[in-house]
C-alpha cells in the first residue's frame, strides 16, 4: 500500500482514513506493507528503512521514505513560497517542487515490490498513483486505487493540469477504483471517464470513542461553534465566517474557533475583521494529537462548510463524542449519516439558523446528540465495515487478473 499520509505526519483526514483502514484490514487477517514518505529531519533518520509497528504486530511493515512531500501547506509556508525569487508552486494548494518529490518516491517505488512480497497493489491519491504503476511493472500484481477526491474538488476551476493527467492516467489504469463515496465515485466517471464497472463505493467509518462522550460544550453560558479543517478554498472557510456574523447577529455571546492552518489563513483573518466579528472568531492554528478531541468537546456544535466533500470526517469525529455537526448537503458523509443537519455550503442562512436553533433549545441538542451516538455504533459505520469491503475489492481484483 502506498500513501502519502499516515500518523505521526499528517495534513488532513487521508491521514486518519488510511490509518483507520490499516487498523480495520488488519482485524480482517489482512497483512499490510505501507509504504509512505515523512519529512527528513523528523525523528527518524532520512533515507529509506524498515522499521516496526509493535502496536499492529507482525503483520505490519511501514516503509518511510525521506521526502519532502508536502501537499498542503500551511500559511507561513505559503508565504514564504510566494517570496522566493522567480518561485512557480504548481497551485496555491500545494508546497514547492511538490512534482518533483512525487518522481522521487515514484523512483523508489520498483526497488520496494522487488523486495516485499504482495498479492495487490493499493494506491491513495494521485500523488501515490505513480509509485503503484512502477510497483506494477515490476510485479505484475493488480492495482487498486483508492480515490478521496479529485483535483477538481480541491482546485475547482485553478486545478493543475499536470495533476489532473496523473490523476487520469492512474484511474484508467487501475484494475479496480475505490471511492469513498457515491458523489466521488460519479465524478470520477463522468470527469474522468472510468468505466462505471470499476469503481467500487466504499463510505469510511471511525472507531468508538475510547473515552466516552462527555462533551465540555457551553449550551448554558456562551455558545461555541468550530469549524475544523484545512483553511482552503475546498473547505469554505469564507462561508463559515459569513454564518458567523449571521449567528452573532441572532446570538451575541456566541464564539466562533476555526480550527485548521492552510494557504487562506491570513485571508481569513483579515475577512473576519472586515465583518467585524474579529473579537468573537479564535483562529488556532493546526490542531494535532489530543488537542483535536479537545477542540471536538468543548464546542457545542461544528459546521462543515465544504465546496466540494468527498467524503468528511470531520463529521464522524464529531459525533463521536457527541457534538452535533452541521454538513454539507451534497458530501459523501451525508450519504451515511442521518443523524445530522444537512445545508447546502452556501445557505448562510439555513445554517445561521440550524445554529441558532441547536444552541437556543438542549432538548433539541440533546436529541441530536444521542441519535448520533446510536447511529455511530452500528456496524455500518465502523472501521471493520470498509475494511472488509475493500479487501472485497482486492479479492475480485485478484482474480481479475494484473496489469490491464
Amino acid at each position: 500500500m502506498f500513501g502519502w499520509e499516515f500518523p505521526p505526519f499528517k495534513a488532513g483526514g487521508l491521514a486518519t482514513a488510511t490509518f483507520g483502514l490499516v487498523k480495520g484490514l488488519l482485524r480482517q487477517g489482512v497483512d499490510v506493507t505501507l509504504v509512505v514518505p515523512f519529512q527528513g529531519g523528523a525523528d527518524e533518520p532520512s533515507g529509506m528503512r524498515l522499521v516496526s509497528a509493535p502496536e499492529f504486530g507482525s503483520r505490519l511493515r511501514i516503509r518511510r521514505i525521506a521526502s519532502a512531500l508536502l501537499p498542503y501547506p500551511g500559511a507561513a509556508q505559503h508565504v514564504a513560497d510566494d517570496e522566493r525569487p522567480g518561485a512557480v508552486a504548481p497551485s496555491a494548494v500545494y508546497g514547492p517542487n511538490l512534482l518533483e518529490e512525487v518522481e522521487r518516491f515514484t523512483d523508489l517505488a520498483s526497488d520496494i515490490a522487488a523486495v516485499e512480497p504482495h498479492d495487490v497493489i493499493d494506491v491513495h491519491d494521485w500523488i501515490t498513483f505513480g509509485a503503484g504503476l512502477r510497483a506494477r511493472d515490476v510485479s505484475g500484481r493488480p492495482l487498486v486505487a483508492h480515490i478521496h477526491a479529485t483535483e477538481y474538488d480541491r482546485s475547482g476551476d485553478g486545478a493543475n493540469p499536470a495533476i489532473v493527467e496523473r490523476e487520469r492516467a492512474g484511474l484508467h489504469a487501475a484494475t479496480r477504483v475505490i471511492s469513498n463515496s457515491h458523489m466521488l465515485a460519479r465524478s470520477v466517471i463522468e470527469t474522468y471517464g472510468v468505466p462505471a464497472d470499476r469503481v467500487d463505493v466504499v463510505h469510511w467509518g471511525i472507531d468508538r470513542d475510547p473515552g466516552g462522550a462527555e462533551t465540555q460544550g457551553l449550551l448554558d453560558a456562551k455558545p461555541i461553534v468550530l469549524f475544523l479543517g484545512r483553511i482552503t478554498r475546498q473547505k469554505g472557510p469564507r462561508y463559515f465566517l459569513d454564518v458567523a456574523r449571521r449567528v452573532i447577529d441572532l446570538e451575541p455571546d456566541a464564539r466562533f474557533v476555526v480550527a485548521g492552518d492552510g494557504d487562506q489563513l491570513p485571508d481569513m483573518i483579515d475577512r473576519a475583521a472586515e465583518l467585524g466579528i474579529a473579537g468573537r472568531v479564535l483562529f488556532t492554528g493546526g490542531l494535532e494529537g489530543t488537542d483535536v478531541e479537545r477542540a471536538y468537546r468543548m464546542a457545542d456544535v461544528c459546521v462543515m462548510t465544504s465546496i466540494s466533500e468527498p467524503f468528511g470526517l470531520v463529521a464522524l469525529e464529531s459525533v463521536r463524542v457527541g457534538t452535533p455537526c452541521i454538513v454539507p448537503r451534497e458530501s459523501g458523509v451525508a450519504e451515511v449519516l442521518d443523524n445530522a443537519f444537512k445545508a447546502d455550503f452556501w445557505d448562510i442562512d439555513e445554517m445561521a439558523d440550524t445554529i441558532v436553533a441547536l444552541t437556543r433549545h438542549p432538548a433539541l441538542h440533546a436529541e441530536i446528540r444521542e441519535r448520533g451516538l446510536s447511529e455511530l455504533a452500528e456496524p455500518r459505520l465502523t472501521l471493520d465495515e470498509p475494511a472488509r469491503r475493500t479487501a472485497e475489492v482486492y479479492r475480485r481484483a485478484i482474480m481479475n487478473g494484473g496489469i490491464r
